[in-house]
């Protein structure tokens, strides 16, 4: 099996590979901290999450969105191109730092904590 990839898509748009914990942490703030001068409530909607991806070439693939509600979801796909899920995705509401241990569990490749915080979720 190859490397795992790790991608962090930011909240407005910046793309990094193999984000470090600073990254994914500065990452978490831009969601829950809407302060930024000049912007707006609909600029806020618009921009309104960022993902973390983990995964292999070959696939499985692993994201966890988060959204600047408070909303975590889950999913698991088959491949890097989002064609096939493997299973239903799952949301759970988290605080920053709930968000932030996820992405760190996730970068981490610990596949089975981050379901585990997911169990039982709609």
């Amino acid at each position: 099996m190859s490397e795992p990839r790790r991608y962090l898509q930011k909240r407005y748009g910046e793309s990094i590979a193999a984000p470090s914990e600073s990254e994914l942490g500065d990452a978490v703030m831009e969601l829950f901290n809407e302060n930024l001068p000049g912007i707006t409530d609909a600029d806020y909607a618009e921009h309104g999450a960022a993902h973390l991806r983990y995964g292999f070439d070959e696939g499985p693939m692993f994201v966890v969105e988060v959204a600047r509600t408070g909303e975590a979801t889950l999913e698991e796909w088959s491949d890097q191109d989002y064609e096939e899920k493997i299973c239903p995705s799952k949301t759970i509401s988290v605080t920053a730092q709930q968000a932030l241990d996820l992405w760190l569990l996730l970068a981490a490749g610990r596949i089975d904590e981050v379901r585990a915080a997911f169990r039982g979720a709609a």
